[in-house]
């Protein structure tokens, strides 16, 4: 199974009428962010109040105004209000994309919308995310598995034939068939052969893809399959706001979509820039530092994440914080650091959210 389809489940961790029939539901979008406080989960607002207190045991970040919660044992979900407004009685359940969570009652996975009402049968052995109006969706197939898509009432749109599939972006869907990985269109017509170790989603008309096996070259190629950046790096990152991080031998250097770097200078890791800021580390300590290269909020946090809606994670001693674009810390570090946290943050912000092209 896809490696990246097992850790978003891990990380974020029935068929209705048409989807015209169901009730609209008008959720508070407010920011909610999830936070850990004395080994429990709870959700604060942009001010550090704490909204919703610190009960859980393991909790997601809020998507689409709901965020799965577990509760004795049970996953369910919550509004902006702490209110639960669908049940805790699955064994594991995902964030809300486009209208639809897929959830795991047993062992096997379906989908329920917004109203916690199934809306595609639990009948298959992993799912992934909805992305522009299809799933992928794993299903038995003799001794083994293969991986299909279905639409959002659960029709099989693209019939399980593939070794793995993982979510569409910019029309193309990453597809493994006999160790290769090539890619789709959403009638199910490979148009970029399987002819790659791995192969990522699209981003800003780029997708990152290896080849020469595990340890092979990085390179990055457009929607018509051109190579458009030569292979030529040990690993890359996909592209957030028209940057991408790749690395030649143990430095890091940040290119455009044409391969030019953008700034003359390397870096011990790779960063990502998110509303026109990335961190980067200096002398043990993290600071941001724009498109010029310029620090602007100067070295003097152990650990940083990206910036959504003028906020940053950060960490001082062992214990997270938020800073807005000036540095300034606008909630004090009184939380305890998660990675579990920073990473769901960092990977749906970069995956599932427009690029908003930062400057």
């Amino acid at each position: 199974m896809h490696k990246s389809l097992i850790l978003l489940l891990v990380i974020l961790t029935f068929c209705a009428g048409c989807r015209q029939q169901e009730k609209k539901v008008d959720l508070d979008k407010s920011l909610r962010l999830l936070v850990k406080f004395n080994g429990r989960y709870g959700y604060c607002d942009r001010g550090g109040i704490m909204v919703i207190p610190a009960q859980f045991d393991s909790a997601a970040i809020f998507s689409e105004g709901l965020a799965a919660v577990r509760v004795k044992g049970k996953n369910g979900y919550i509004d902006v209000n702490g209110r639960v407004v669908i049940p805790p009685t699955f064994d594991v359940a995902s964030i809300f994309l486009e209208g639809r969570a897929s959830v795991r009652k047993g062992d096997k996975w379906g989908y329920i919308n917004q109203e916690g009402k199934s809306v595609v049968d639990a009948e298959y052995l992993s799912t992934f995310a909805f992305t522009e109006g299809l799933s992928a969706v794993i299903v038995s197939k003799g001794s083994g598995a293969q991986a299909g898509y279905i639409d959002a009432v659960g029709k099989l749109i693209i019939k399980p034939r593939f070794d793995d599939g993982a979510q569409f972006s910019e029309g193309l869907a990453s597809v493994k068939v006999g160790g290769k990985h090539g890619y789709i269109d959403k009638s199910g017509v490979m148009v970029i052969p399987p002819q790659f170790y791995e192969a990522a989603m699209f981003r800003d008309g780029l997708a990152m893809v290896k080849i020469n096996g595990k340890f092979g070259i990085v390179g990055y190629l457009d929607r018509k399959g051109t190579m458009v950046i030569p292979p030529q790096y040990s690993e890359g990152t996909s592209f957030n706001e028209g940057v991408a991080a790749v690395r030649k031998s143990l430095s890091w250097q940040l290119i455009d979509p044409t391969g030019k770097p953008i700034i003359p200078r390397e870096f011990a890791s790779a960063t990502i820039f998110s509303e026109g800021l990335a961190p980067v580390m200096e002398k043990g300590k993290v600071g941001y530092m724009d498109k010029t290269g310029t620090m602007v909020i100067k070295p003097r946090f152990d650990a940083g994440s990206i910036f959504v809606d003028g906020l940053a994670p950060v960490k001082v001693g062992n214990n997270c914080g938020y800073i807005d674009r000036t540095g300034k810390m606008i909630i004090e570090p009184r939380f305890e650091w998660d990675q579990r946290i920073i990473d769901q943050f960092t990977h749906y912000y970069t995956h599932f959210t427009p690029d908003k092209k930062g400057n």
